[in-house]
């Protein structure tokens, strides 16, 4: 499973595919794009997005992973900037 291959000492994801589990399990993620925490986790059968803790709030209209990884953030889907992304927590 691609969470058996996570380094724990490390603050950077080893492959869209780690986040995109991560987010198709239902796990709660803290991560920094840019200087900017946002938060990523279920909600009601959903899922969530919120900027600095609650800031900004954006409820996705199904659970599909897809939907979250294609939501843009400083003009670029998070798919696309996957490797500038800080984990803060998962």
């Amino acid at each position: 499973m691609i969470l058996d291959h996570i380094d724990p000492y490390s603050d950077k994801l080893q492959s869209l595919q780690q986040l995109r589990v991560t987010i198709e399990i239902g796990m709660d993620i803290q991560i920094k794009i840019h200087d900017t925490e946002w938060y990523i986790g279920p909600l009601q059968g959903k899922r969530l997005i919120s900027k600095n803790n609650g800031d900004f709030m954006h409820m996705f209209e199904t659970d599909n992973p897809d939907e979250v990884l294609n939501y843009v953030i400083d003009g670029q889907r998070i798919r696309d900037q996957w490797r500038d992304i800080v984990i803060v927590s998962m």
